[in-house]
Parts: C-alpha cells; sequence; structure tokens
C-alpha cells in the first residue's frame, strides 16, 4: 500500500475580475469597474461614485432589471452596462 501525499504548488487563484459599466441614476457618470462578485462590484460602486448611505440596487442599464444574485451577476457578460440607483431612485428608458 502506497501512501499518497498532496502538494500544493500555488495557492488557489482568485477568480479574474470582469469589466463592467456602471452609471449613475441620470446617466451623466459612468465608471468602468472591474470585479470577480457581486459583492465586490457592489463595495467598488459604493467608492467610485462615492456613496456612502450603503443601500443600493444595480440594475441593467437597458431594462432596469435588477442584479441582485450571485448567479445572475456571474451570468452577465463583459462590459455589461449597469445602472448604480440609490435610495429612493427609480430606473427610466
Amino acid at each position: 500500500v502506497g501512501a499518497m501525499t498532496k502538494q500544493v504548488l500555488f495557492p488557489p487563484l482568485m477568480p479574474a475580475g470582469r469589466p463592467f459599466r456602471v452609471s449613475n441614476a441620470s446617466r451623466s457618470r459612468r465608471k468602468g469597474i472591474v470585479a470577480s462578485s457581486l459583492q465586490e462590484l457592489i463595495r467598488k460602486t459604493l467608492d467610485s461614485f462615492f456613496i456612502s448611505a450603503g443601500k443600493i440596487t444595480l440594475v441593467l442599464e437597458e431594462d432596469g432589471t435588477v442584479v441582485d444574485t450571485e448567479e445572475f451577476f456571474k451570468s452577465l457578460d463583459d462590459n455589461t452596462h449597469l445602472m448604480v440607483l440609490e435610495k429612493g431612485q427609480k430606473w427610466t428608458a
């Protein structure tokens, strides 16, 4: 009976960040943000748009669909246009 050993040569890699385009509700400001998870995208969006309230909603800019799960986030294409909505703001065409 032989003994098996496992050697880790490299630490697990973080998932590669993906590019997104995020605008404010009035579409007057746009930022390019690279993120590998929905939580990272939210955090970077808060920082980029200087939002301190912390309660935001990310929606698809084209139709207002809410991006609120990691699974949906992972299904988005690179360079998807998103809109950040602060409390009380609503998506408009």
